[in-house]
């Protein structure tokens, strides 16, 4: 660090301490049992060695904006990751739901997107009020269980959309955003269908030309409802010229500024409670793909803190 370049990985302390809480979540079992290329398990270390360089402290295109007057950030470490996927589930789900519990946010990275519904489900089991959880995905991850009932990277809101806890609340949502229609199963389509009025899909087809407008009309939905919102980005979802290096690359997808400022609006979102990144497979293509999901993170914390200077001026 020199004190004329202070960045990101700067300001990053170990332990719980943050308002902010890093966790990661080594693996890719899921990802494996759905038929995916594995390596993602190496994501959240890999994605940490490129966050030490990540983004400046004061960020003068935001009017000078220094993240250290508005939060902090601490990296709480990983889950085990000499667990079974089903014993890193449950872990995963208690630690998240200790830190929301405790105020902080959780910002979770991954690993397989079969996290999704252990983090959701910290957010289910902790709030009183209705919760919006949102798939940022090129897939619609409902596909039933597999290998004897087992859960895999493909199945986290089918899980979700099976919790009776979910259908408790008839606010809750389940919002599909940037789904392409050519790698979604009409059956799964359908199986969203039939849980209408909870899900909804935003295809991609149809926000690719301006993604933002309507993501943001989905949060500001939660908003007046005041629900707990959750933020699930799986980066497949990102065009795979800007962003190689996960399990299910996307030939055509949200380009690398709309994935920032995607992350951005859900980090001023005061309503977002929780957010993860899934897919990030480094042994595939790390550092292209890696500066991005750590320039996501940096964005979603360049949100939060203008939201919170907005509210102190």
């Amino acid at each position: 660090m020199t004190s004329d370049d202070i960045r990101l990985g700067d300001i990053i302390v170990e332990g719980d301490s943050g308002s902010i809480v890093l966790v990661g979540f080594p693996y890719d079992e899921g990802v494996r049992r759905n038929n995916g290329r594995v390596g993602a398990k190496h994501g959240p270390d890999s994605f940490r060695q490129l966050l030490k360089r990540t983004g400046t402290v004061v960020n003068a295109e935001y009017d000078d904006l220094d993240l250290r007057k508005y939060l902090t950030i601490s990296d709480g470490g990983n889950i085990n990751a000499d667990l079974t996927l089903e014993e890193a589930h449950q872990q995963l789900e208690s630690r998240i739901r200790q830190l929301i519990s405790n105020g902080k946010i959780p910002f979770v990275v991954g690993g397989g997107n079969d996290q999704s519904y252990p983090n959701a489900s910290a957010l289910l089991n902790h709030t009183t009020k209705s919760i919006y959880v949102i798939n940022i995905d090129a897939h619609l991850d409902v596909r039933p269980l597999k290998e004897n009932n087992k859960s895999h990277s493909g199945s986290p809101f089918r899980l979700l959309l099976e919790d009776q806890k979910f259908h408790q609340n008839p606010s809750n949502r389940f919002i599909e955003f940037a789904s392409q229609g050519s790698q979604c199963s009409i059956e799964h389509v359908n199986y969203l269908r039939s849980k209408s009025p909870l899900t909804q899909i935003f295809w991609y087809q149809s926000i690719r030309d301006n993604p933002l407008a309507p993501f943001r009309t989905i949060l500001k939905s939660a908003e007046e409802q005041q629900s707990d919102i959750f933020v699930s980005f799986d980066i497949d979802s990102i065009i795979s010229s800007s962003c190689p290096g996960v399990s299910a690359p996307a030939t055509v997808g949200l380009t690398a500024q709309q994935a920032c400022d995607i992350a951005f609006y859900a980090g001023e979102s005061l309503q977002v409670k929780l957010m993860d990144l899934s897919e990030y497979n480094p042994l595939i293509e790390d550092y292209r793909t890696g500066k991005l999901v750590t320039l996501i993170f940096y964005h979603f914390v360049l949100g939060r803190a203008k939201a919170i200077r907005d509210l102190m001026q």
